[in-house]
């Protein structure tokens, strides 16, 4: 739902205002601002929608347009000028597809060395499915993460880490990526936040998954902050980024040899030389053909723009690609549309640390509410429609509450979940437990029996059933309780692109290097295995991105 009013005098608009809106921040603020820039600009409503939020910004455009003319306003429009399509020739060092996390830092890690840097990205605005996480990071063997924890730092290591990450994939990880990336999380964290000023602190979620607290966030806890200061840093510097500019070949030498790409922008055909190439370009969770049958049955909350595009345009590099079946599943997530989720994952485990527990619709517990997020995942999908509910208390839902619309939510969008009284997803409802089991659909009698069972373990602090944490074991008080429905979701994939583990370049299907030509983030699968922990997707754009951009630097 996006509100907004749009201020018009002398047959003129003078601007347009958004009042409130529940689409994801750090989307909409990009596409937005391009959009009103436009606007103001034509002083029309009929001008291009943004690459990566067509759907939305002509929602905008559609629903201006209507309300000027149901009040009667003649707009006087600019003469348009009709904007030819033209060829533009452009050389760069090293050229970086793709305006994610692992990008930006790849592109910084190179401007920082002397090299001009081109950035192409095929949506309207930057952050690929960075935008829709959290800033959280292993600041592993970082000076950041001395600054932090002081003393406590000294117990982390680059090899403590790639042993967490290997125990909680259950050793699937390719143990030589895994090795570069918490070798390299470190420096990688000292560059980015002295080149773009970013102030980490210690995340306010220390997850169990990881053996000693080395999470960091950034204040908003938003990686919005983390692309919008990467990005103007990067540019203040004297890096270029072409928005709106969608790769379709390759070029290359009389040999085979890769020296470029050509891109198709708004109105022109780019066509950029470089003598090496980062592609950063991310997942392809969006993209139903290339995802097993298995994960189809999964709500996806990531980009609809992570369409796997370099599958298709780096055909001819013969790239080896490997565990396309391999997803990032959390089990934190509320089903906004079908098949749509948004995550709750940081209000969720402040609810657990407060004592709510997890039941199925029999009414029974079904997990240790303070264990790790992989039994969270495969508890729900162990249910026989893959949902579980979250019951708690009303001073756990004021917790609740606030870390939702801290993070991505709207205090109107959940009113609206509630209003709905459990008659569709997502199920949000509230009252006596026996009124609330009823609206969720729950076994109200077997629900009743639970949790007199758990306050009763919680007064004894022990739990026989699923040996919880005693320090989770917290009685649900009051007359008040909450239901909220919790589903599986991913929103990245851990499989792609096999890379060296040297410096990123990218292998053949021969396993040999191919030239002048690396990768970084979620397009190289394998350094997580297939099931990573939380923070670990930025801990690997970064830390890849800071390598990919350091050899890339390297090509003569």
């Amino acid at each position: 739902m996006i509100t907004f009013e749009v201020d018009v005098a002398d047959n003129q608009i003078d601007d347009v205002k958004v009042i409130k809106h529940s689409e994801t921040p750090g989307i909409f603020n990009q596409a937005f601002d391009k959009l009103k820039a436009n606007i103001l600009k034509q002083q029309s409503f009929a001008v291009d929608t943004i690459s990566g939020a067509t759907v939305m910004t002509k929602a905008i455009l559609d629903s201006a347009q209507a309300a000027v003319a149901t009040d009667g306003i003649q707009i006087t429009t600019k003469p348009q000028v009709k904007i030819p399509h033209e060829t533009i020739d452009l050389t760069a060092d090293v050229a970086v597809i793709g305006g994610g996390e692992a990008g930006l830092v790849a592109a910084c890690r190179a401007l920082s060395l002397g090299k001009k840097v081109i950035l192409v990205e095929k949506n309207g605005y930057l952050g690929g499915a960075t935008i829709l996480n959290g800033s959280n990071v292993t600041g592993t063997g970082s000076k950041v993460s001395q600054r932090i924890f002081g003393a406590k730092a000294k117990q982390d290591s680059p090899q403590r880490l790639f042993d967490d990450v290997s125990r909680e994939c259950a050793h699937t990880n390719y143990p030589e990526l895994t090795h570069l990336m918490t070798d390299n999380i470190g420096r990688a964290i000292d560059f980015i936040s002295q080149f773009a000023n970013l102030d980490y602190q210690a995340a306010q979620t220390q997850t169990p998954e990881h053996s000693v607290e080395r999470q960091i966030e950034l204040p908003s806890a938003s990686s919005y902050e983390l692309i919008k200061k990467v990005a103007k840093a990067f540019t203040a510097k004297g890096g270029q980024i072409l928005l709106d500019t969608r790769v379709e070949n390759l070029l290359k030498d009389d040999k085979g040899q890769l020296t470029g790409f050509v891109a198709e922008g708004q109105h022109a055909t780019i066509n950029v030389k470089a003598t090496s190439v980062v592609l950063a370009s991310g997942g392809y969770g969006a993209n139903t053909a290339m995802r097993s049958s298995k994960s189809k049955q999964i709500d996806y909350y990531g980009p609809m723009t992570s369409t796997g595009d370099a599958y298709q345009f780096m055909k001819s590099m013969d790239l080896k690609a490997h565990d396309l079946d391999w997803y990032k599943v959390y089990p934190h997530g509320l089903e906004v549309e079908p098949g749509i989720a948004k995550l709750t994952t940081y209000a969720s485990k402040k609810a657990t640390d407060m004592g709510a527990i997890y039941v199925n619709k029999n009414g029974k517990r079904i997990v240790n509410e303070s264990d790790v997020y992989v039994t969270f995942r495969d508890a729900i999908l162990k249910q026989p429609d893959q949902i579980a509910f979250l019951v708690m208390d009303a001073r756990t839902w004021r917790e609740f509450y606030n870390l939702l619309v801290l993070h991505d939510f709207t205090a109107e969008e959940i009113q609206g979940y509630f209003n709905n009284n459990g008659a569709k997803s997502p199920i949000l409802v509230k009252g006596t437990l026996e009124k609330a089991a009823e609206l969720a659909g729950i076994d109200a009698d077997m629900l009743a029996s639970t949790v007199k069972k758990y306050d009763g373990y919680a007064q004894a602090k022990q739990d026989p059933e699923f040996d919880r944490d005693a320090q989770y074991l917290h009685g649900l008080d009051g007359d008040t309780y909450y239901i909220i429905e919790q589903r599986a979701r991913f929103a990245t994939t851990l499989g792609g692109y096999m890379a060296q583990a040297t410096d990123m370049a990218l292998e053949d299907s021969h396993e040999r290097p191919v030239a002048h030509l690396y990768g970084a983030g979620e397009v190289v699968g394998g350094a997580n295995g297939h099931d990573s922990m939380p923070s670990m997707m930025n801990t690997w754009g970064i830390a890849s991105g800071y390598v990919a951009g350091s050899s890339a630097s390297q090509v003569k």
